[in-house]
């Protein structure tokens, strides 16, 4: 049996959590050309609704089950001086951490009974109070949903630092 994951990569890369053997679909902003491994790409930028749920239709055709739902988004530059005045990027940031959730909830009836949530995540950093805010709330969701599918899903949380 095959092992699906789909990958979610809002900036940065991790390697170490791919599996070799797994059939993957990985939804970027750009075209991550490291990743050498077979896997499916679909080009979105988190903002627009509609192209979420076209891959949400790409990813039930490929897939009956998904194993892993992985999240990147870590090694993040900033200007600390214009971040902190910049409204277009936070408002871009809050919008994709709401447009992930709503991409999250259109997967749920493909989760697997083992399910795992892998979180590579930037590090906490007080300058980067609004990617902070995007892990919490990223995390909390995801252990409200664990509450609420215990009943059919057994969902691990993964966070890697």
């Amino acid at each position: 049996m095959s092992h699906n994951q789909v990958l979610i990569i809002l900036n940065g890369e991790d390697q170490s959590i791919l599996s070799k053997e797994s059939n993957k679909i990985i939804l970027a902003k750009k075209n991550i050309e490291n990743i050498t491994q077979n896997h499916t790409f679909l080009q979105t930028n988190f903002e627009s609704l509609e192209e979420l749920i076209k891959a949400n239709a790409i990813i039930r055709s490929r897939f009956s089950k998904i194993d892993d739902l992985i999240i990147i988004n870590k090694d993040i530059d900033l200007n600390m001086i214009s971040y902190q005045y910049d409204y277009i990027h936070i408002k871009q940031s809050y919008q994709e951490l709401m447009n992930i959730i709503y991409f999250i909830n259109l997967l749920i009836p493909l989760l697997k009974k083992e399910f795992y949530f892998i979180l590579s995540l930037e590090k906490d950093n007080h300058y980067k109070v609004h990617f902070n805010n995007f892990k919490m709330s990223l995390i909390n969701y995801l252990n409200s949903l664990k509450k609420d599918l215990v009943n059919s899903n057994n969902i691990k949380i993964k966070i890697l630092s």
